[in-house]
């Protein structure tokens, strides 16, 4: 064995660099999973298996095609391994039952993924193996394209495809620092090809260990100083240059104006729940809202919804508000609400006065109709609205909608099946450090109720009457989990507060019952002014829960035992077990979905998230990966395709001498013939060659006719494609043959006009050939086998071919 045969593999630092790269953008996925080392310490293997099996297939010289091939196989050999090798043979070899095996695991990941909201539950082990099968497609995404296309640049779309993806899915986003990290790791792999580039130009000056793999690379001091010094300014521009945007705040009321009794106060609201205590009791009164309608009770006016509890506060989560989804007509139906439900809709004329400037639109809820002024959205999982324009907010607004008012069945509510597991799933997501003592006392306060809507009525009734509790302003505002626990305790200071500690701490219970919950803001309890007029003003500011109920929606709860509260939703103090209000039936699913909170006799959650019966067979939604495995199948079905034309493209743009020219020529009108499945053979020459490629000449009649015969074959019948056949032939000849013309370089045109001629001969052996014949060429061509390991210089002798016609 030579010493050469034994060196550092020439793609070997892009490659681990290239894995490194991949890995370090998965840290973003951290936000997926309570317990993301289930999937990014496999996936750390997973891509140094990529990394190492890439540049070891290139030192063999393969096709990129084939070491991506190579790399799939190893990676599914190890994914049958780490998830059915108890069936394979040894543990490595894949049987039909540990194949089998591997793709079911995969089907329940898949269905998982679909079932939980992000993060899902540590205990939930299903998740892992999707996110393993999208990681490592990634990483071999990316060393295809940074080591086997050398296109690095290209390398940056997955990259960002893999950041982006918890962004609109995980609360919170992305942390900068994991960016930066990604980033810089992104331009260290662009430094190292861009060197490894660069080592082709000439002898080395000072060797390098670390970006350098060639033993002939000139010196890439200077790549890799310009990378450092461009990569730290471009990466700290971008995590910087955020901070000094101006963006929504993160908290609950913030109030701007001169203090009590200062007549020029405003009431500005950038994200509902700050200090709401404040504008409660400080200031005077000011008129905010204006309503006309013919609505007998218009009590509730909603701003925004806080569906986030991280322990600290409540908080508005994130909101999807693409463009088509503005306030200028009609919108969907209210989630949950099931479209038998009886209901009401009135008319409203809404004014808002100049003192009230607030990012989010007060509205009643449900709405169905709505037109305002300027760029607003809603969010359809919440139905708030939200300025989606910088420096708009409601000050001086006028607008209209249409507020619908559900007619409730108490006795529908009380039997409604599970809500949905995705919704359950986000809307229960309590602080890895909630006290035990929450969840004990919601059990204990509704341990009689055998419903959630039977338990919600109950919290109500808790908080209410007999829990004890008193409304007062003078309590400390604040509702993280340590405010809350005291607020629910029973020592000195306990079981007081107002209507933010009440919405917040029901919120919270219910969620420790499996009840979906979250907090609504807005107002209560406007002053009528006169016929269908009122007037909600900043001392009307309030505070309430909404919880879940299948088939009815998001129902509105009231706990705070203030004087404001003048009466209790009439749902909500109906006799249980009786009908109340429309009784009209709802039809209900033939299964209902279930979840981990509310699961019916006999099921159980398993340990990889899925539903299991007393019998132990699980159960998961198919369709996603059915259309998983059809776009792995258009993947590679098309992938031959580009291969073959990026071959194309790339022989002519290399084709930069004479000679290289006449080769990229004869050898691109070789891949064609060889295409269409007709012999070629190297050993003859140029014109024997081209004679019997001649006699395959087809005309345009022959293709129409889809059979054609050997009489509509031959030169005469494609008398421009046997013209162009004659010009290659002399353009290989003198290149091979003549004297060589030192320093001459084709122009751009001449070899358009010689591609254009390969062209004209492929069309004409295509007419001659039958329709099958000429979709194969373009989606299976067989030329591409010829690349497997690189050849002597096309052209020459000495390589065989089938003759096969």
């Amino acid at each position: 064995m030579t010493r050469g045969a034994l060196r550092w593999p020439g793609t070997g630092t892009v490659s681990l660099l290239a894995a490194l790269t991949t890995w370090v953008s998965l840290l973003s996925w951290t936000g997926f999973s309570e317990r993301p080392s289930g999937f990014l310490v496999p996936l750390f293997a997973g891509c140094l298996l990529v990394a190492v099996v890439g540049m070891l297939l290139r030192t063999l010289r393969l096709h990129p095609a084939v070491v991506c091939l190579g790399q799939v196989v190893v990676l599914l050999l190890w994914m049958d391994h780490l998830w059915a090798g108890s069936l394979a043979l040894g543990g490595w070899l894949p049987t039909s039952g540990s194949f089998g095996q591997m793709l079911a695991t995969l089907g329940h990941s898949m269905a998982v993924s679909q079932q939980y909201a992000a993060p899902v539950p540590r205990e939930v082990v299903g998740l892992f193996p999707a996110l393993i099968l999208a990681g490592a497609a990634a990483a071999v995404l990316v060393d295809l394209l940074s080591c086997g296309l050398r296109r690095v640049p290209l390398a940056g779309l997955p990259l960002l495809a893999v950041y982006t993806a918890p962004i609109s899915i995980v609360d919170g986003g992305v942390s900068w620092v994991k960016f930066a990290a990604s980033a810089l790791c992104f331009l260290v792999l662009l430094a190292a090809e861009e060197s490894r580039r660069l080592g082709h130009w000439g002898r080395q000056l000072s060797s390098s260990l670390v970006l350098d793999s060639q033993a002939t690379a000139v010196s890439s001091q200077s790549v890799r100083a310009s990378a450092r010094r461009i990569g730290l300014t471009v990466t700290g521009l971008a995590v910087i240059v955020p901070l000094l945007v101006p963006t929504l705040g993160a908290g609950w009321l913030a109030r701007t104006g001169n203090g009590p009794g200062n007549g020029n106060g405003t009431v500005s609201i950038s994200n509902p729940m700050v200090s709401l205590r404040r504008d409660l009791v400080q200031g005077r009164d000011m008129n905010l809202v204006y309503v006309t309608t013919p609505d007998p009770d218009p009590s509730y006016l909603r701003i925004a919804v806080l569906d986030q509890f991280d322990g600290s506060a409540w908080l508005p989560g994130g909101r999807a508000i693409p463009v088509q989804q503005r306030t200028e007509g009609k919108l969907p139906p209210p989630p949950g609400l099931n479209p038998t439900v009886p209901r009401r809709t009135y008319p409203y004329q809404i004014r808002i006065a100049s003192d009230f400037a607030s990012k989010w639109l007060p509205a009643p809820y449900p709405v169905s109709w709505i037109k305002a002024p300027g760029d607003w959205r809603y969010d359809t999982t919440t139905m708030d609205f939200i300025s989606a324009a910088d420096g708009q907010t409601t000050a001086g607004m006028h607008y209209t909608l249409h507020a619908v008012d559900p007619a409730y069945n108490v006795n529908r509510m009380e039997n409604a099946p599970p809500p949905p597991f995705g919704l359950a799933a986000k809307y229960t997501r309590l602080p890895k450090d909630l006290p035990d003592s929450v969840r004990r006392l919601a059990e204990q306060v509704t341990a009689k109720q055998t419903s959630d809507f039977a338990r919600a009525v109950r919290l109500q009734e808790w908080f209410q009457s007999d829990g004890g509790f008193t409304y007062s302003l003078g309590r400390a505002s604040g509702d993280s989990t340590e405010q809350l626990v005291r607020f629910l305790g029973t020592g000195p200071g306990s079981r007081t507060g107002y209507c933010q500690q009440f919405a917040a701490a029901m919120a919270l219970m219910g969620r420790a019952l499996g009840i979906p919950s979250r907090v609504a803001v807005g107002f209560l309890n406007p002053e009528h002014v006169s016929g269908n007029t009122w007037v909600f003003s900043s001392h009307d500011l309030h505070a309430w829960p909404e919880m879940f109920i299948d088939g009815t929606g998001w129902v509105r709860f009231e706990p705070t035992p203030s004087p404001r509260v003048t009466s209790l939703p009439p749902y909500s103090v109906a006799p249980l077990g009786k009908p109340g209000g429309v009784s009209q039936p709802i039809p209900t699913p033939t299964v209902a979905p279930h979840n981990r909170f509310n699961l019916p006799p006999g099921m159980k959650v398993a340990p990889n998230g899925g539903t299991v019966s007393a019998a132990g067979h699980g159960h998961g939604r198919l369709p996603l990966t059915l259309l998983l495995v059809l776009l792995v199948v258009v993947l590679l079905a098309g992938t031959p395709r580009l291969l073959r034309g990026w071959r194309r493209r790339r022989r002519w743009s290399t084709a930069r001498t004479l000679p290289g020219l006449a080769e990229a020529a004869w050898a691109e009108l070789r891949d064609v013939a060889l295409d269409l499945r007709l012999g070629w053979d190297d050993t003859v020459s140029p014109r024997a060659r081209a004679r019997a490629v001649a006699a395959r000449f087809g005309s345009a009649d022959s293709a129409e006719a889809g059979s054609p015969g050997r009489a509509g074959h031959g030169p005469l019948v494609a008398p421009e494609a046997a013209a162009a056949l004659d010009r290659l032939v002399e353009l290989v000849e003198q290149a091979r043959f003549a004297r060589p013309r030192t320093g001459a370089r084709p122009e751009q045109s001449m070899v358009a006009e010689v591609a254009g001629d390969v062209a004209l001969c492929g069309q004409a052996l295509g007419r001659g050939l039958g329709r099958g014949r000429r979709v194969a060429a373009r989606w299976l061509p067989v030329s591409l086998l010829r690349g497997l390991v690189r050849t002597p210089t096309l052209g020459t002798a000495g390589v065989g071919v089938d003759h096969a016609t």
